[in-house]
């Protein structure tokens, strides 16, 4: 079995998959990161694929601890920007300058000759363009819990706010925290809104993926693809094309 693990700046999100039927899929918090690690099953664990854009020393850190609970036979493979499928080009956007997830995401939506947009709402908002195999430029914006830790952290007076204190239809907040909380949401909404309805390219399929994905949809006026795994199918995607 493959052993996916998707390193984020939050989080560490793994899936185990068998002859591409996915077996098992779990999030693990920082602070627990090599007691989680250690939970799964690491004897049936064949390969070990890592997609980070954690820092060197944390990246560094997953892959030793991966080596050592795995048998002597199972390789710890990681991606990385230098080489891609022949159908998908980043074309003139800089491969130093683009995290691997957000490429990773690209791949796992692709079909060809279509023009789509990734949405990816995680901690970070990022949002990409394709156009029939290439990348045509994306933006990043702060997730939910980013604009709402910027505003209580550098506002004073807000104090913390409750994220599940919010009502479905979004409406000007008669309190402190759900006006920040309706505010965070309404701006998300709002920016991914625009990015779709003024894409650079004509859209033939939004894909949505991340965290905060599936309350997201629910808020666009256009029909969207949720697929929460899509990052771990770009890995499946790009390893395969590697072999």
């Amino acid at each position: 079995m493959i052993l996916s693990i998707d390193l984020g700046n939050s989080r560490l999100k793994w899936q185990l998959s068998d002859a591409g039927r996915m077996i098992g899929a779990e999030q693990i918090a920082p602070e627990v990161l090599e007691p989680g690690l250690r939970s799964i099953p690491w004897p049936t664990v064949d390969a070990v694929r890592i997609c980070s854009v954690a820092s060197e020393e944390l990246t560094q850190a997953v892959s030793v601890i991966c080596d050592s609970l795995s048998h002597s036979e199972c390789g710890v493979s990681q991606v990385t920007l230098d080489r891609l499928p022949s159908w998908f080009s980043l074309a003139s956007t800089d491969p130093q300058q683009i995290g691997r997830d957000r490429v990773m995401a690209m791949l796992g939506a692709f079909k060809a000759r279509t023009h789509y947009a990734v949405i990816d709402a995680g901690t970070a908002v990022t949002i990409d363009y394709v156009s029939d195999g290439a990348h045509a430029g994306g933006f990043i914006a702060p997730g939910l819990s980013l604009a709402r830790n910027s505003l209580t952290s550098s506002t004073a007076g807000i104090g913390a706010v409750q994220p599940q204190l919010y009502s479905a239809a979004l409406e000007p907040g008669r309190n402190t925290q759900r006006a920040v909380e309706h505010g965070v949401r309404r701006g998300l909404v709002a920016l991914v809104q625009d990015a779709v309805q003024n894409a650079p390219i004509g859209l033939d399929r939004v894909v949505i993926t991340g965290g905060d994905a599936e309350w997201l949809r629910g808020h666009l006026t256009r029909e969207v693809d949720y697929q929460p795994y899509l990052v771990f199918s770009g890995m499946a995607r790009y390893f395969a094309s590697m072999s």
